[in-house]
């Protein structure tokens, strides 16, 4: 089997990986295919991933991360800005959205969890949840009246979600993502 190359990194793979499934789609793809774009030897692939599923997880993991992080980092530097909610949902659903715009990979990793990959469905949903604990937490930043942070966190979940899809269809629509988002506040109001 081949050494690691040390040259190429975990985002060097994700990148060559995401590409591959935006061109081919993410069941057409392999990691032949992967090793051919990346200009390396299979052997070395396959060091570093020795199915595609470690490589989905990766990239599950790796999108998780880098949401999580921009996320935590906003609301770190602006946790004493007296952050509306208004603009708590516009950064999260911009983040969840535009930032995550991987809205192609989101719905395939769904897509494949959902055709019973039974792994990558445990580990979505696990950093799924982690995700969700931490909206929960800016939550209580941001609402600390609100009684019942974990399902409007949940909800909030499946906004981003929905708009998600609606992203990987090229059917977003500015105006109404917007009407709903005044639909929220106004039910905060209330």
């Amino acid at each position: 089997m081949a050494k690691p190359r040390q040259d190429i990194d975990k985002a060097a793979f994700i990148s060559a990986a995401e590409k591959l499934i935006t061109d081919k789609g993410a069941n057409d793809f392999s990691l032949a295919d992967l090793a051919e774009e990346m200009g390396i030897s299979k052997g070395t692939i396959y060091y570093h991933y020795p199915t595609k599923d470690a490589l989905i997880m990766d990239i599950v993991e790796w999108h998780f991360d880098l949401l999580s992080k921009d996320y935590i980092d906003w609301l770190s530097r602006h946790q004493n800005d007296g952050i509306t909610f208004e603009r708590f949902l516009d950064v999260i659903f911009y983040k969840g959205v535009k930032l995550f715009n991987k809205s192609k990979m989101h719905i395939y990793l769904i897509a494949e969890c959902m055709r019973g990959n039974e792994t990558l469905r445990k580990q979505f949903i696990t950093l799924w949840k982690e995700w969700q604990k931490k909206l929960e937490n800016g939550l209580d930043k941001i609402l600390p009246k609100e009684a019942d942070k974990e399902a409007y966190a949940y909800y909030l979940m499946l906004i981003i979600d929905g708009l998600t899809v609606q992203e990987a269809l090229s059917n977003p629509d500015a105006d109404l993502n917007e009407r709903m988002k005044q639909i929220v506040l106004k039910g905060e109001k209330q």
